[in-house]
């Protein structure tokens, strides 16, 4: 240090930052952008709450808050709907399943999850997995679409963006109504696969 010190007159050292006014709150603002619709953002909430419609009060409560604390922190609906739900550590508990989510060999894992999510959405009849002709996960899924639209239910997926396939079970008379909705918060859904 004391050549540089030296070289530049004992000019070495920086000054300090200048400081702010600005509350901590007020600089986060700054960061995040701005939603520009707040109609969206109600249409998220309304959305998360029919997905949730058959769990219980405060479990679906807190799914809720979780979607929309996502969507405050800058993601986007569907980013903050799947991750609200999904997240490993606090998203949806087992007994209260509403999104489902497997990737393109996860055979196992919709044998697994495919039961409690048929329970939750309210349906007596347990679903009982089996992999007979069904070469691919989008025939599964419509395999099990079919198994529901018997009971009056149907499984509609959700377009993540990634490469997992999410869905969801929904009544057969609210099916115009959800995909409705989900057009307005900005989520896309569909009873095919995408």
């Amino acid at each position: 240090m004391g050549i540089l010190d030296r070289l530049f007159g004992g000019r070495f050292t920086m000054p300090p930052p200048e400081e702010t006014n600005l509350s901590a709150s007020a600089i986060m603002k700054e960061l995040r952008p701005e939603r520009s619709d707040p109609s969206q953002k109600k249409a998220l909430e309304a959305f998360a709450q029919a997905l949730v419609a058959t769990t219980a009060e405060k479990e679906g409560a807190r799914l809720v808050r979780r979607v929309m604390r996502r969507y405050a922190m800058g993601d986007d609906p569907c980013s903050a709907l799947t991750e609200g739900f999904l997240n490993d550590a606090k998203g949806q508990k087992l007994e209260h399943l509403v999104l489902l989510s497997v990737d393109w060999r996860g055979y196992d894992v919709f044998e697994y999850l495919a039961p409690f999510l048929v329970s939750a959405s309210g349906l007596k009849t347990p679903y009982a997995y089996v992999r007979e002709n069904a070469t691919s996960m989008p025939q599964v899924l419509d395999n099990f679409d079919q198994w529901l639209a018997r009971f009056g239910k149907r499984f509609l997926h959700l377009d993540s963006g990634g490469e997992n396939y999410d869905g969801f079970i929904v009544d057969t008379d609210r099916l115009e109504d959800v995909i409705e909705l989900a057009g307005r918060a900005g989520i896309h859904v569909r009873l095919e696969s995408f």
